[in-house]
Parts: C-alpha cells; structure tokens; sequence
C-alpha cells in the first residue's frame, strides 16, 4: 500500500499533460447473436479532443470526446432485405496507456480501457414487410465497451494507431412479428453487438 501511494505521489508530481486532437477511420461490423444475416462493413469517421496524462515509468492515461460514424449493414436472410443505417454516436473512451521506446528510437505504445457511447442521430428503426412478416431494428440510445489499441510516436507529436472497440451491450435489436400455423401473431427478438476497427492519429500540441 505504501509503494501504490509513493507511485501515485511521483506520478502526480512527475505526470506530463498533453491536450490534441484526434482523427480516424471507422470500419464497423456487427456480431449477430443468430445466423439469420449476412454482415457487412461501414465505413465512417471519428474526431474530436484527446488529454495525455503521461508519468516517468511509462503508465499513463488518455481520455477523448470523439464524435464517430458507425452503424449497422447486413441482409437478412429471412426477408432477403437489405440494412443500411449509418449512426453518429458521442464516444468517451478512458485507457490505462503504456508508452515504451524499440531499440531507443521508435516510440511505442499499447493501451486499454472502457468507454461510453451515446447515438446523437438515431434516425429510429429500420422496418420492412415481406410476405407477412414484420421485421424492425432499433438502434439504443447508449452504449459501454472496451477498446484496444496500439501504435507508435513520431517527432513527440504525432500518434498514429489501431483501435479495436468491443461493444458489451446490445447497440441493435429486431423484433420479428409473423403469423403462424395458427393464425396468431408470433414475435422473435435478435440482438446485435457492434464492432469496430479504426486507423487513428493524434496531434498533441
């Protein structure tokens, strides 16, 4: 306990700050909790500010405000109907980074940590009728996962990486309503997960 709150001391003492802007591009895919689609990737863009909290062992913090395309695209198997809605979501992601340096001349550095998303462009649910089937995805309004990431440093300004974000909850559900042998309306529920790769760079002034 002793050494955590002498490390926390020299850290706070020691911690350098840094303020950016951060930029990218999304690919974004969607993991089906059924077979019933054929997934597909959209492509969009995320930008918005960065702080750095760095400290003399190497451990340090970043947290950003990004504003991120992503959203959903696939075809259903079902209704042979095609899924196309891109949403623009507020993303807030706080990492534990390690910065390291190869052989004392490229700096690298790997980080982890969870965020927080809110859709601020939810258009409401993709619907569509074929053959007696009503079938409707709704995007949700908030989201929490983790991101991965990597990447190395030029000239102590520059950060160019690859993230890996990991949606936890559900961000999309279709409720199915049929008829069935009976004549009575049946429903089903799938769920969806996004998934999103990004090639980023950060400028720390």
């Amino acid at each position: 306990m002793t050494l955590v709150i002498l490390w926390l001391s020299a850290f706070s003492l020691h911690a350098g700050i840094r303020i950016g802007v951060k930029g990218g591009v999304n690919l974004a895919n969607a993991a089906f909790d059924v077979n019933a689609v054929n997934p597909n990737r959209l492509t969009g863009f995320q930008v918005g500010p960065i702080i750095e909290f760095s400290g003399l062992t190497g451990l340090g913090l970043d947290a950003a405000v990004l504003y991120s395309e992503s959203g959903i695209k696939f075809t259903e198997r079902l209704t042979i109907a095609n899924y196309d809605e891109k949403v623009s979501v507020l993303d807030i992601p706080a990492n534990l980074k390690y910065k390291f340096s190869l052989a004392h001349i490229l700096g690298c550095y790997l980080y982890a940590g969870p965020y927080v998303s809110f859709n601020i462009n939810a258009q409401g649910n993709l619907k569509q009728i074929y053959n007696m089937v009503v079938t409707e995805w709704k995007s949700k309004q908030f989201g929490i996962g983790v991101n991965f990431g990597a990447g190395f440093e030029l000239l102590k300004h520059l950060q160019i990486g690859a993230n890996y974000q990991l949606a936890l909850n559900d961000d999309y559900r279709n409720d199915i309503s049929f008829i069935n042998s009976s004549g009575k309306i049946s429903s089903l529920a799938f769920k969806a997960k996004t998934r999103i790769w990004s090639i980023t760079a950060a400028y720390f002034f």
